[in-house]
């Protein structure tokens, strides 16, 4: 009697742990299941587009001067004016291309007329913010040219901030604290080369501007932030794209 208690006790925990395992890998086939069809057959899911798409550069603007031409690419949307002067020697012009808005500008400016102006180290202003973006555009002047987003010092409190295409030079290896006079050639893609009366290389002058940014009567913005928060804009983004297009054809 105790035998066939005692065999029936161990065929019910036999038939227990075989509806354990039989469950346990029941659950454990779903599992793959559900994971295989994830990543094998659903596919992952699209991320969420927190930012509205880049701009595309769909437009090109021209600019002739002397016998070459100039051109640069921006988005459908923004509006290119380029306005000749008596006053630019050799033919020269202003090209300014803007967001819709009118918040971003980037401005293209070629000229036979040389630069001039000192800068006075002994000053006390220093440079606030610097960075420069490592890859070059190579298609403009004969030397490559880098982005440099420059923030100085003004004069009287506040800051100035200085955006613009730049050959490698004291500019391009600028560091915070330095004299603001380090930046000051910022944006000046192209100076001028003579032969004689010739034009051998003009000028050429290129900038970011932000024309609606809030400033003070001497032009100074009060906050630094103000700055740097439409540098972090995606049509600032696109005005960047704009300079790096520049190219002689």
């Amino acid at each position: 009697m105790g035998n066939s208690t005692r065999r029936k006790n161990f065929q019910a925990g036999s038939s227990l742990h075989a509806v354990i395992i039989i469950v346990l890998f029941i659950s454990l086939m779903a599992t793959l299941g559900i994971v295989f069809y994830q990543n094998f057959i659903a596919g992952k899911p699209a991320a969420v587009q927190t930012q509205k798409p880049a701009e595309v550069m769909t437009t090109i603007t021209r600019i002739a001067f002397n016998s070459d031409i100039y051109s640069l690419d921006y988005p459908k949307e923004w509006k290119s004016i380029t306005t000749k002067s008596d006053e630019q020697a050799n033919g020269g012009s202003v090209t300014k291309i803007t967001n819709p808005e009118g918040t971003v500008a980037a401005t293209f400016t070629i000229s036979g007329a040389g630069m001039s102006g000192a800068c006075d180290v002994n000053d006390g202003l220093k440079i606030s913010y610097y960075t420069i973006k490592d890859i070059p555009v190579g298609s403009l002047t004969d030397v490559p040219v880098y982005l440099v987003q420059a923030i100085v010092d003004n004069p009287g409190g506040g800051y100035q901030y200085i955006i613009g295409l730049t050959p490698d030079s004291g500019a391009t290896h600028a560091v915070v604290g330095d004299s603001h006079c380090n930046v000051r050639s910022v944006g000046t893609a192209s100076f001028l080369v003579l032969d004689g009366q010739k034009v051998v290389k003009p000028t050429i002058l290129t900038s970011i501007t932000f024309p609606k940014l809030s400033k003070a009567e001497d032009g100074s913005i009060k906050d630094m932030r103000q700055i740097k928060d439409m540098m972090d804009t995606d049509d600032y983004k696109a005005a960047v794209e704009v300079l790096e297009s520049a190219r002689k054809e």
